[in-house]
Order: C-alpha cells, then sequence, then structure tokens
C-alpha cells in the first residue's frame, strides 16, 4: 500500500504569542482539527522541562502525539505496523515528567535540533509551522528511534521494481504555461536520474506517475485535502500501483517559475523524492527536509546517500571504449580502449587513473579520499562520491549542453566527454600514443 507524504511551506514566524492557533495538516483529523500550542513568550522565556505543569506542557504532548510519539489510535489505523516512538505514556499529560522528556528528545534529534530535552524558543518554532502527517520515525518494517541520527534521510513505503518510470499530467495550473511545467517537472526528474538508474517517459495514458494541480478535497480523501495558500503545498504516494507515486499539488498556491512566487520545480524535486521512496530528511539542507524556503533545484549529499539506500546508482559499462550517460565505476572496476592498450580503471585507493600498459597518462590524484563510486551522470558531469554523498571529485560538465555526454576511452589515450550533439566537454588531454 503506498504511502502518502506532502511537502509544507515553511513560515517566517515570530516568537510572539499566537493570534490563532495554527492550523496543521494531521492524520486522521479534519483540516480544522488543531492543537493549540499555548502561548509562545511562556515558553520561550526559559523553556519547558522535567517538572513544568500546566496547558503549556499538554499541548507539546498532543503535539508529539499526533505526530507519532505517544499512543494514537488514528497512527494505528493508517499506517500499517505503526507502533509510536516512546514506549510509555507521561502519567499526567499536563506534567512534563520523563516519558514526556524522551519524546522531546527524540523529537529534537528527527528535526536536526540540539537534543537537551527541553522545549526551547527554536523546537517552538519548528513545532509551529505547517508540516505533514506522516509520523516520525515510521519506517516500516522497523526503527529503533534514537537520539542520535545516523542516517537523517528517511524511507517511505516500498520501492520501484524497475528503473523505467512513465508519467502523465491529468490536468495543468493556469499560472504557468504547460511549456514551462513540463520543463520543470523534466528537470527535477534530471536531477534524479543524474544520481540512479531512473528514466522517465512522458505518456498519454496510463503511467506510474500521474501529476495534476487540484484545490480543497479532491477526492483522495478529507485528510489530504489541500487547505489554500501558503498551507500544504503539494502532496505525493510512495511508490505502488493505483495511485501509488502520483504527485498532486495545490493549485491555490501562485507557482512560479522565479522567486516571487511558490517555486514549482522546488517542489516537483521534493515531491518526486517521495514518489521515488524517500521520506523527509533532518537535514535542513536537504530536498527532502520538509518545509519550503525558497528556491533550492539541486540535491544535497543526503538526498544522495537516501535514493542510494534504495536504488543502484548507476549501470555497468556495456562494452569496451566507452562510459556512458547513466554508467559508473565501481571500486576495481574499468573500461579499456577497444585495442585493449588502454585501461581506465577506479582504483581500491579510490584513485581514477588512465593506464598505458602499467603506466599512469592520467589520474584524479584522489587516493585515500573515501570515495567509492564513479558516475557519468546525465547532466554530463563525471564525478566521484563517497557512500555518504558527498562529491571527492568532478569534471565540472555539468550543463544543459552537456547532457547525456559520453566518455570515450580512446585507441590514442584520450580520454573525451563528447557532447551528445558533437564537440567536446571535457578530455584529459593525453593524446597521442
Amino acid at each position: 500500500m503506498a504511502s502518502t507524504n506532502r511537502f509544507d511551506s515553511r513560515l517566517a514566524l515570530s516568537l510572539a504569542p499566537l493570534a490563532a492557533a495554527a492550523s496543521l495538516a494531521l492524520v486522521g483529523c479534519a483540516a480544522d482539527d488543531v492543537t493549540a500550542l499555548g502561548d509562545e513568550n511562556a515558553m520561550a522565556a526559559e523553556g519547558l522541562g522535567l517538572g513544568a505543569q500546566g496547558k503549556e506542557v499538554r499541548a507539546v504532548y498532543e503535539h508529539l502525539r499526533r505526530f507519532g510519539y505517544y499512543q494514537n489510535e488514528e497512527l494505528a489505523e493508517h499506517y500499517a505496523d505503526w507502533t509510536p516512538a516512546v514506549s510509555r505514556e507521561p502519567a499526567d499529560p499536563e506534567r512534563f515528567d520523563e516519558a514526556l522528556e524522551e519524546g522531546v528528545r527524540l523529537y529534537q534529534a528527527q528535526h536536526g535540533l540540539p537534543v537537551t530535552g527541553i522545549v526551547d524558543a527554536e523546537m517552538q518554532r519548528i513545532m509551529h509551522m505547517p508540516r505533514c502527517g506522516h509520523p516520525d520515525y515510521y519506517d516500516p518494517p522497523s526503527v529503533v528511534p534514537t537520539f542520535e541520527i545516523e542516517t537523517p534521510y528517511s524511507h517511505l513505503g516500498g520501492t520501484w521494481s524497475s528503473p523505467a518510470l512513465s508519467y502523465r499530467f491529468d490536468n495543468y495550473t493556469s499560472d504557468l504555461s504547460q511549456s514551462a511545467i513540463r520543463a520543470a517537472v523534466q528537470s527535477a526528474m534530471l536531477r534524479w536520474s543524474t544520481v540512479t538508474k531512473f528514466t522517465f517517459t512522458e505518456v498519454t495514458s496510463g503511467g506510474n506517475i500521474v501529476i495534476g494541480f487540484y484545490t480543497g478535497d479532491h477526492g483522495d480523501g478529507s485528510d489530504n485535502a489541500f487547505d489554500g495558500k501558503s498551507g500544504t503545498l503539494a502532496h505525493a504516494w510512495s511508490p505502488g500501483s493505483g495511485i501509488g507515486g502520483d504527485i498532486h499539488f495545490d493549485d491555490a498556491e501562485s507557482w512560479s517559475t522565479s522567486s516571487s512566487g511558490t517555486h514549482f520545480e522546488t517542489v516537483a524535486l521534493h515531491e518526486l523524492g517521495h514518489a521515488l521512496g524517500l521520506g523527509h530528511s533532518s537535514h535542513d539542507y536537504a530536498v527532502m527536509y520538509p518545509t519550503y524556503s525558497g528556491v533550492d533545484v539541486y540535491l544535497s549529499s543526503d538526498d544522495h546517500a537516501g535514493i542510494w539506500s534504495r536504488y543502484a546508482a548507476y549501470n555497468a559499462p556495456s562494452g569496451c571504449g566507452w562510459l556512458n550517460a547513466g554508467e559508473g565505476l565501481g571500486k576495481g572496476e574499468s573500461v579499456w580502449s577497444c585495442d585493449g592498450r588502454f585501461q581506465f580503471i577506479f582504483q581500491n585507493d579510490g584513485n581514477l587513473v588512465l593506464y598505458k600498459n602499467g603506466s599512469a597518462l592520467w589520474e584524479s590524484d584522489t587516493n585515500g579520499d573515501g570515495a567509492d563510486r564513479v558516475l557519468l551522470q546525465e547532466d554530463g558531469n563525471l564525478v566521484m562520491y563517497k557512500s555518504t554523498g558527498q562529491k571527492v571529485w568532478e569534471t565540472d560538465s555539468n550543463s544543459t549542453a552537456n547532457q547525456y555526454a559520453n566518455l570515450a576511452v580512446q585507441n590514442d589515450g584520450n580520454l573525451v566527454l563528447y557532447k551528445n550533439g558533437g564537440g567536446v566537454a571535457w578530455t584529459s588531454n593525453t593524446c597521442c600514443h
């Protein structure tokens, strides 16, 4: 069964008393069923910690309960195998005891905050942001909540069995031209396909991923009804049949291809991550962080590590003489020139080297830097990565003009990255042997 996740806007919230309770998108609750988190000034001055009592403590408990930290019948009904992150309940919801402190510490870890057990001003700011109804620490079949988040990325639902995915548009928004919408979606898809084996093909019927713009209750459950401008921006379902993989955008937003409105490609990039099986990240620099803060169309190292934890990063080379777009090398793997004289190898020490009869003609000089894979990305860049997603070395040749470039290991001893339409994007300058 596909899981759903929403991408919500980051609001510029000041730490002043709330004029009204914030409306949160909740699993199994009506859109207007809200939790008042209390007077922020009362909490911001010193923070809430062990021994505190009152309605502000209850508000913290109710917020954490709704997002998976304590017993919640609605979450248990909507999410298979869900269990609360904290195994014990507070003795009194209005008294800050050790059980509530444990939940607060887990919440802070999940959201990339200092783990103090104190509900301080920064935690209050995060709690007052609109967010998705997907519970924290939900990553079946099992998750052990911890105060130390070793992998900030998370998973959502299952995975696609084939890297060849199709998509179609159910409708469009009047904010943008159809060509602009298509271009933004294709650009977002290219970001993901450059670091995976995925290919995306637009179709006019069927399709693994169906993309559309809707308002209010649009037929996929009242829990997923859109709430108007500047609230929930979009939601997507994890891989699966039926509605699985589909992406819905709130047509009440002012969609834009610039920073003047809600940047469409930024939101599409995030939602595609969900459609591929990624949940939210606790790193605020990641595309998969749950809140929106403006234009961001580049995958982070955490996004790379997350998608690689679910899918293979590249195809193996298909023959002599070429490393084609979408192919890559693991440690100890190589491509030979077709005359058998030159070997382009990613060595076990992390160095990328071009050899002629055992003598090095060119190298990346990256031995010992911790890389474990080399990818010829579909954006035209040859990149060496660590398993954690960080770049170690690159040809720095990514551009629109260089998309789908292929690397030749030539019989003259030169490495040449050829543009798809002809021309050279990069060379090792090791001709002519």
